[in-house]
């Protein structure tokens, strides 16, 4: 019994640690998203700065495509353990649950009916994102290959998800990371969609660059249209 709650006790230390780094990581895309997109917003309404403000905007895209990848990265047997969804997830299962009414709340966000073992539950909402997390991450994962992590030739710089796509994948990561600490570390995950610290920052930042009324939301048009705007 000693030995088997020793075990318990590890794990969920581990699931502790990863989960930390993995919504770390949530908060560093989700401000690189919000200072690409901020930057596209205004970029026609700059009256200087444009190459620097372009530049901090690509190493942000890049940023978000990198970070995403690293989120949903999947682990290999016997690889190393990551502090990705599934590395998360893996802990998850192996350690016991704390509040089971977190996993129904996460599995009916996504139109999956409650069931009598939560990891049935979880392992139905994974099956029903997995064909969208897929398809978004195929063109991330093939940028980060062919022009982000290693510098090649003819490299697929406009071929990555729209805006839309990005904030759907981070989405997700971020609703599977408040669900592990609701119901396994008993705690209220940090509200990264609506942080918006750096963002705030950045448009303080373009006042003072003379940037009038700085806009911060997209009109109603089509996001991959708005967010293509680059200084």
């Amino acid at each position: 019994m000693g030995e088997a709650m020793g075990v318990n006790a590890t794990v969920k230390a581990r699931l502790y640690e990863a989960t930390v780094t993995l919504g770390q990581e949530l908060l560093v895309i989700k401000s690189s998203l919000d200072t690409y997109c901020l930057v596209g917003l205004n970029a026609s309404r700059m009256p200087s700065g444009r190459v620097i403000f372009g530049h901090v905007q690509q190493l942000c895209l890049s940023n978000v495509a990198l970070g995403l990848a690293m989120v949903f990265e999947r682990e290999e047997e016997g690889g190393y353990e990551l502090c990705s969804v599934s590395g998360v997830l893996r802990l998850a299962k192996s350690t016991p649950i704390e509040e089971v009414a977190a996993a129904h709340v996460f599995a009916d966000k996504y139109g999956v009916k409650r069931h009598d073992n939560w990891i049935t539950e979880i392992d139905e909402v994974f099956a029903k994102q997995r064909p969208i997390i897929r398809r978004h991450l195929r063109l991330v994962t093939k940028a980060r290959n062919t022009r982000i992590a290693h510098l090649q030739q003819v490299a697929p710089v406009k071929n990555l998800p729209s805006i839309a796509a990005f904030e759907e994948l981070l989405a997700f990561a971020v609703q599977f990371h408040a669900f592990v600490n609701r119901a396994f570390l008993q705690t209220h995950a940090h509200p990264i969609l609506t942080d918006r610290q750096v963002a705030d920052d950045l448009g303080t930042v373009l006042t003072m660059v003379g940037v009038d009324d700085v806009v911060t939301t997209f009109p109603k048009m089509s996001r991959r249209a708005e967010s293509s705007r680059r200084p």
